[in-house]
Parts: C-alpha cells; structure tokens; sequence
C-alpha cells in the first residue's frame, strides 16, 4: 500500500508563481520539482512572509493519497514511498505491517497475493476517503476557533497578505494565520473586474490592480462562528 502524492496541476503552480513573485521569490518554467518547492520555503524560513508562503504553497499541492501502485510522491520527491509508523497510527500503516510479517514468515504464497490483490484497491480509495474527511473535519475547527477568536477583534485592524483573488471577492491572511474575505461587492471605490489568467482584480476606473501577495491592511467586520466565515474590509 504506497502512499502517493501527484505533481501539481501546472494552473496552480501558475497561481503560486505569480503569488510567490510578490515576494521575490521565483519557480523554474517548465517542471516544478519537490526541490524547488522546498528551496522556496527555506529561504522563506523565519521572515515576516513565511506563514503565508507556507499555507499558500501547500494548498497549491494536490492531496496526496493511498494506491497498490508506487506512482511517485511529488512533496518527497520519491518514486516508492509507504508509511512504515505505528499501527495506531493509521490503517495503511497496518495493512503494510501485516504483509511485511506475512513476507518474512514465508506465508506470502499465490493465494495470499491474489487475495491482497482483490482487496487492498478498496481499502486505498477507503483509507483515502477517511483521511479526506479527518483534514476537513480539522479544517472546519481551525475555522471555527478562528472565527470564535476574531469575533472579539471585530473593528481592529491588521496586517496581511491577499492569499486568494476570485470573482467574488478577495482572501487575506494575517500574520496570525487566521484568513478572511473581502468580499467584491464591498469595495466602493471602483467597479474591479477578475483576471482569471492573470489571478487579479482591476480597477476599471482607476487601473488599480489588486493581486496575490500584494501586503493589505483590513479592518475586522465581522465573524460568523457557526459557519467558520471572517469578513474584512480594507482599513481607510
């Protein structure tokens, strides 16, 4: 049971190059490898930026997970890779330590193989599924806390970055970590129009351009703890 990890979609690693850009920071054209990744991180290690950096780059990366075959995993930069842990760990760990003790006692004999053939498929895409949900899940906490946290700062102002720019209205991240939206309809001082390809917002007006990684100052408005949302607005 290989534990596998895909290369990006080259749409995203063009996101990411453009945010990473704002930063001075820069990817190779072509392919990206695991080492380019990690280059940036560690010359990102311990300035103001590196959070961000970090939260950005990641959720550029496409989730990794179970499969019978050894497809490469892209963050580790290796062609084989399996969990070898503990076995309350997860239960990939276990299935990997069972056929490990089934191997070194000479028991891994045609039958056992065509077994382990037929089923472990179901338990990849299952181990996968339950992993999937375990991120969301701690994801929506992350969210809450976040949001339960800000709803005693609403009307404060911060330093962030803008770590998402969409159609409707554009995320920014403190230096806290916490991340909230502006969203498109509450900016008044012109009428912005998306960039898909660019991943931008501009100005029709005025030619303003508000990108990924631009530094932005908001002002707290509001926190829906229920639901995980912060909303900001750009401080005056």
């Amino acid at each position: 049971m290989y534990r596998v990890h895909e290369q990006p979609d080259a749409d995203k690693i063009r996101e990411l190059a453009i945010f990473l850009g704002n930063f001075g920071y820069s990817l190779p054209h072509g392919d990206v490898r695991p080492k380019d990744i990690q280059n940036v991180l560690t010359r990102a290690s311990g300035l103001p930026e590196h959070n961000v950096v970090n939260s950005v780059t990641l959720r550029s990366l496409k989730k990794a997970r179970y499969d019978m075959r050894p497809v490469e995993h892209f963050g580790l930069a290796a062609e084989r890779y399996c969990h070898f842990t503990s076995p309350i760990r997860r239960y990939p760990d276990l299935m990997v330590h069972r056929i490990v003790k089934q191997q070194l006692a000479k028991k891994l004999k045609k039958k056992m193989r065509a077994h382990l053939e037929e089923i472990l498929p179901g338990i990849a895409q299952k181990a996968s599924e339950r992993e999937r949900n375990a991120i969301d899940a701690e994801r929506a906490v992350n969210d809450l806390k976040m949001a339960e946290y800000m709803s005693t700062r609403i009307g404060e102002e911060f330093e962030g970055v803008v770590s998402g720019v969409t159609r409707f209205g554009i995320f920014v991240e403190l230096e806290n970590t916490v991340e909230g939206m502006i969203p498109l309809a509450q900016l008044e001082d012109d009428y912005y129009i998306y960039h898909e390809k660019q991943y931008c917002l501009i100005g029709e007006r005025s030619g303003k351009r508000i990108t990924l990684g631009d530094q932005a100052r908001v002002l707290v408005v509001r926190a829906d703890i229920s639901s995980g949302k912060i909303e900001f607005a750009f401080a005056k």
